[in-house]
């Protein structure tokens, strides 16, 4: 039964369906446009798809790049073109309408230093603590766990218990942008971490069950991307930690950090760095080996690896053209 508070959810998931009838892969796109189902149907429950809407969606949180905002906008607009036929009220985003969807800027590689920084200072940043005992301890296990797996924060923020098997090493990946699932490994140091976190979340809302989120929100949901993000803004702040490429660092810098340090080391171990991207792309969840060949010209010091090893030039050609 269709109700004003799923609504727009039943909308995304019939084309959804519909466009896997025809062969289209959508795991990117089926992404973001639950994402925007579930705002929409929280914030304007019942209504239609309107352009002031998919804008505050887009921009949502506030102080993330405009490409951001202008993808997620590319992504609704295919959506409201199909929604139209059936609901006549929808208004279609205007191409252009937020800049362009594409530009690829370097990203901040972190030091250990500053990830130690921003783990020890969610620690004891206390006004966070004050409002909720959990919330330092919660922000440092989402930092940690990015920068050790390099999954995507909306990956961590995804995920259910059921998800994460600490007597395996093993985290589920379910809701991936470009698979439909892949298993990540990890260590036994961190695996010491999540139980860490666990116990002392499940001695704050006194149950555990497979379907409930790992990382939780003050009220036991799932934590929102916008709160994390938010409590990352203060902590990059409170440690003094500023751009050195032209944007702020970001969550998601502590994905292209653990990719650039397996790539170093495989060029560090004389590996076949054919070999290691292929394993980095699978492990990522990379739709192509060119998101992952990428690192090369996008990271100076390891393209600085590969003028050393005459590679500069191949790696350019199979990141299909781009420097």
């Amino acid at each position: 039964m269709t109700t004003p508070s799923n609504r727009m959810m039943k909308k995304v998931e019939q084309y959804l369906t519909h466009r896997r009838s025809l062969g289209y892969k959508i795991h990117s796109d089926g992404y973001q446009l639950r994402s925007f189902a579930r705002y929409a149907d929280l914030h304007a429950p019942g209504k239609p798809l309107t352009i002031e809407l998919a804008l505050r969606w887009a921009t949502d949180p506030k102080g993330t790049q405009r490409v951001y905002h202008a993808k997620r906008l590319d992504a609704l607009r295919t959506f409201a073109r199909y929604l139209v036929v059936f609901e006549p009220r929808t208004e279609i985003p205007p191409t252009g309408l937020l800049g362009p969807s594409f530009k690829r800027v370097p990203p901040h590689i972190y030091s250990q230093q500053e990830i130690a920084a921003l783990i020890g200072e969610s620690l004891t940043y206390r006004p966070s603590l004050r409002r909720n005992p959990l919330t330092g301890l919660r922000n440092a296990t989402v930092i940690g766990l990015l920068a050790c797996t390099g999954m995507r924060i909306g990956e961590v923020l995804a995920l259910k218990d059921g998800d994460v098997d600490l007597e395996q090493g093993l985290i589920t990946v379910r809701e991936s942008k470009n698979l439909p699932m892949r298993l990540v490994p990890i260590t036994d140091c961190a695996v010491d971490h999540l139980r860490r976190y666990q116990k002392a979340r499940d001695q704050r809302f006194g149950y555990s069950d497979e379907s409930h989120a790992f990382i939780r929100s003050p009220r036991g949901g799932h934590l929102g991307y916008g709160t994390m993000m938010w409590a990352f803004k203060q902590l990059r702040e409170r440690i003094g930690l500023e751009s050195t490429s032209g944007r702020n660092p970001c969550l998601h810098d502590l994905r292209h950090t653990f990719a650039c340090n397996h790539l170093l080391r495989a060029y560090q171990e004389n590996r076949n760095i054919d070999n290691a991207v292929h394993e980095l792309s699978i492990y990522l969840g990379h739709a192509t080996l060119a998101s992952t060949y990428w690192y090369f010209s996008g990271v100076p010091a390891l393209l600085e690896q590969c003028v050393k090893r005459g590679e500069a030039q191949s790696l350019r050609y199979r990141n299909g053209g781009r420097s």
